[in-house]
C-alpha cells in the first residue's frame, strides 16, 4: 500500500472514530454536557371518578452532587407549573403564580424550603394539601431527603394559610399524603 493510500485509509479511519464518538456524546448527552432527569410533580383530576392524581413528570436539569441545588432546580420547575402540551394533556398545579423559594437548607433527612409568602395563597383545605403534596413529593425523591419543613421568609411556620393544616409544624413526608402517583412526560 503507498503512502497516498495510507493517509487516506488513516483518514477515513478516522473520520469513523469522530463519528462513533460524537454519537455517543449527542446520545448520551445527560453525561457529556451535565444534565441528568428528575421529576416534577403536578395534578390531574379524574371527573368520572372525582380523583386528584400527582403525576410525575420528566424534567432535564443540571448535574450536581449538591443535593441542596437539585432540589432548587426542581421546585423552581414546579414553580413554573406545566407546560403548554402537559396543561393540554389535563395537567395543572395547585402552585401560586407569585411564590418564589428563597432558599433551601438540607439537614440529613430534612430538606428546609423556605419559600416567600405568596406560596400560601388561595384557599381551601383541598388546594392547600394538594400544594403541600406537590412540593413534598417533588423535593423527596433524592436521597436521603425524605421529610420537608416549611419556611416562609426565614420563620418556621405551624400553621399553613391558617386552612388548620397543622402538620406543617413538624416535617412532611410522602406517607403523610394520601394520593395515587402516575407518570407523565
Amino acid at each position: 500500500m503507498g503512502r497516498n493510500e495510507r493517509i487516506v485509509v488513516y483518514g477515513l479511519l478516522g473520520l469513523l472514530i469522530v463519528m462513533v464518538l460524537s454519537f455517543f456524546f449527542i446520545k448520551e448527552k445527560i453525561i457529556i454536557f451535565g444534565e441528568r432527569t428528575a421529576s416534577v410533580f403536578f395534578l390531574q383530576y379524574e371527573e368520572g371518578t372525582k380523583t386528584t392524581y400527582l403525576v410525575a413528570v420528566t424534567r432535564t436539569i443540571p448535574r450536581t452532587d449538591n443535593i441542596e441545588e437539585k432540589i432548587k432546580v426542581v421546585i423552581g420547575e414546579l414553580l413554573k407549573g406545566p407546560d403548554e402540551k402537559e396543561k393540554a394533556d389535563g395537567l395543572n398545579t395547585a402552585m401560586p403564580e407569585d411564590a418564589t423559594l428563597i432558599d433551601v437548607k438540607v439537614e440529613g433527612n430534612i430538606a428546609f424550603l423556605d419559600f416567600s409568602k405568596e406560596i400560601e395563597q388561595g384557599g381551601g383545605t383541598a388546594l392547600m394539601t394538594d400544594r403541600l403534596a406537590q412540593i413534598v413529593y417533588t423535593a423527596t425523591q433524592f436521597p436521603p431527603v425524605d421529610k420537608v419543613r416549611l419556611l416562609i421568609n426565614g420563620e418556621a411556620i405551624k400553621y399553613f394559610s391558617g386552612e388548620g393544616l397543622t402538620d406543617v409544624e413538624n416535617p412532611m413526608g410522602r406517607d403523610n399524603f394520601n394520593y395515587t402517583i402516575k407518570t407523565g412526560g
